[in-house]
């Protein structure tokens, strides 16, 4: 009976004193290839880090148009937020980051991207 309780107590002492960290990951895709092809997209991503040591929070957009006369439109609206300050005030939490790639390669072609951003 002692020899469990102590077991469960040091595993639960483990637990609670291991690094917690959450990884928020996102990938946006959006491509017209070919001939005449149009593709649109429309994306709202809200990531929110916890734990002891938050984050990191990733989102990736890209956007695009390749071919002969091709219409890439992407629209994306981002949130994301990591804690700032550990349990004894110290700065923790992992960074935010947000790419956006637009691109339009070959004869007539148009790629058109809004990308909007909050990063706290």
């Amino acid at each position: 009976m002692i020899r469990t309780s102590l077991l469960a107590g040091f595993a639960t002492l483990a637990l609670l004193s291991a690094p917690a960290m959450a990884q928020n990951i996102t990938s946006l895709n959006n491509t017209a290839a070919g001939i005449g092809n149009v593709a649109k997209q429309n994306a709202f991503t809200m990531q929110k880090g916890g734990g002891f040591l938050g984050g990191p929070n990733v989102v990736t957009m890209g956007n695009t148009a390749a071919g002969v006369g091709n219409l890439a439109v992407q629209n994306g609206t981002v949130l994301q937020k990591t804690p700032r300050v550990g349990p004894l005030g110290a700065p923790v939490g992992g960074p935010n980051m947000f790419d956006a790639n637009n691109l339009a390669a070959g004869v007539g072609n148009f790629a058109k991207q809004n990308a909007f951003g909050i990063q706290k």
